[in-house]
């Protein structure tokens, strides 16, 4: 089918021709067929001028944008999909980073109770502390380190005592065992390490047992539970009498164990600072006339009608409270007992025997 434009221009052309067959017909002047002609093409010229261009396009725009809007989609959804994917992806990272970084290893030797070497499956040894924690060398340690032992020579030679058996049991029971290296974090020494062996933390059981202290949160409770049970170094806390302590067999009476510096202050702890006494022989022992003499000549005195039977302990707590059964209260209002050394005399005021205490 013709545009409008081009049936101007063949509309125009008949009336040429017309024009000129009627002037040979009719014998009109030229000059009249002439005018006819241009009269025709200037309507044809104008026609085509004020004819509007329709694009090739337009009648084609709807199937054209369908395309155009799919590609438009098919450039953003992988944008879209990519921040979804990126989400997923940081989520699976977070549930399974431990287990990206983790490697696992095979322990080869331990130094001390808290360090050890593992070997890698590529061949790679490395030395490692154990995190989160602090544990005795077999040599002992500051006492000081450890909030609550006993101070000085005894405290440090306790904890070294705790300190080998800390590597032995640590030796007995890790070496040769393929470990998960959970984390490393790179000290300015030697790197701390955070172990497990089927899923069970190393580090938390070291703590748990008493053979180390905590060092941040992460162990607090292992920590608490130690000391409570009077586990590993916590034991260094109270001061157990070698036998013998008696100067003679009769009466059974002795002073079992003495807990001289209570965590924290110990101004503020003078309940948890006592002396142990326990009848160790056979029969009842009436305390009615004993007392209880510490180094500065500071004393307590049974009052009448305590008796101990046979294995039977009382605990004397220096501070002040209501005496109930098993337990009395000196009523001191500091600290009686040294952190340190200390020297207790346990007196039968009857018969003057004396039952010695030295720390």
């Amino acid at each position: 089918m013709l545009s409008l434009a081009q049936f101007a221009l063949v509309l125009a052309l008949v009336f040429g021709a017309g024009a000129y067959a009627v002037a040979q017909i009719d014998a009109l002047d030229y000059r009249a067929v002439l005018v006819v002609a241009a009269v025709g093409l200037a309507v044809g010229g104008v026609a085509i001028q004020g004819t509007p261009v329709t694009p090739v396009e337009s009648t084609t725009a709807a199937s054209d944008r369908a395309p155009e809007t799919a590609d438009l989609d098919a450039d953003r959804a992988p944008d879209e999909r990519l921040g979804t994917t990126d989400a997923i992806a940081a989520t699976a990272e977070s549930a399974s980073g431990a287990a990206a970084n983790a490697t696992t290893a095979t322990v080869v030797g331990v130094s001390s109770g808290d360090r050890l070497t593992y070997r890698t499956a590529a061949g790679d040894r490395r030395t490692v502390r154990l995190a989160g924690l602090d544990a005795p060398d077999t040599d002992g340690a500051n006492p000081v380190r450890f909030e609550g032992v006993l101070t000085g020579s005894r405290g440090r030679t306790c904890l070294a005592t705790q300190g080998r058996r800390a590597l032995v049991d640590a030796r007995a029971t890790l070496v040769g065992e393929s470990v998960t290296v959970q984390s490393v974090d790179e000290g300015p020494s030697v790197p701390r390490a955070v172990l497990t062996i089927d899923g069970r933390s190393i580090n938390r059981r070291l703590v748990e047992q008493g053979y180390a202290r905590a060092t941040d949160d992460r162990y607090a409770d292992a920590e608490q539970a130690a000391r409570s049970g009077g586990r590993g170094v916590w034991a260094c806390a109270t001061v157990e009498p070698t036998p013998p302590l008696r100067e003679s067999n009769e009466p059974g009476v002795r002073i079992a164990a003495v807990h001289p510096n209570p965590p924290g202050d110990d101004s503020a702890s003078l309940t948890d600072e006592y002396v142990v006494v326990e009848n160790a022989g056979e029969v009842t022992v009436d305390l009615s006339n004993w007392y209880l003499v510490d180094g500065d000549g500071k004393t307590y005195f049974f009052f009448d009608g305590r008796t101990l039977r046979p294995g039977e302990k009382l605990v004397v707590h220096v501070g002040a409270g209501r005496n109930v059964e098993g337990h009395v209260y000196w009523g001191a209002s500091s600290p009686v007992l040294d952190n340190d050394h200390e020297t207790l005399k346990l007196v039968d005021g009857d018969t003057d025997r004396t039952v010695h205490l030295s720390y």
